[in-house]
């Protein structure tokens, strides 16, 4: 079965005010509100029937400013990790310290 790619923007957090980065060039990040736990596996959920529906399987490339910077990213990847959807992080490597590669 083949996969159905959804990019998720989780967070606009980050710490490294990057020039070439979208997010700090349209002055965004101060409007974006971060989403719930309860929302996050809403999205999940709604992500996992439209692939049921459409007869593919789910892949997610989270991303944000750095998704690792998002109050629930551990729990996020507990939650795709029970669900067993696939995912890649996308975004800034520099949290990325050997403690965070071994969680992942």
């Amino acid at each position: 079965m083949e996969y159905f790619v959804f990019q998720w923007h989780i967070t606009e957090a980050c710490d490294q005010r990057c020039r070439h980065c979208y997010i700090y060039a349209l002055g965004s990040h101060a409007k974006f509100k971060e989403m719930s736990l309860e929302d996050m596996v809403t999205v999940i959920e709604n992500c996992k029937t439209f692939c049921e529906k459409a007869g593919r399987l789910p892949y997610l490339y989270i991303t944000g400013g750095d998704p690792i910077l998002h109050p629930n990213f551990w729990t996020l990847m507990k939650i795709l990790k029970v669900s067993e959807i696939p995912f890649a992080l996308m975004g800034n490597p520099f949290h990325l310290t050997e403690d965070v590669c071994r969680r992942l």
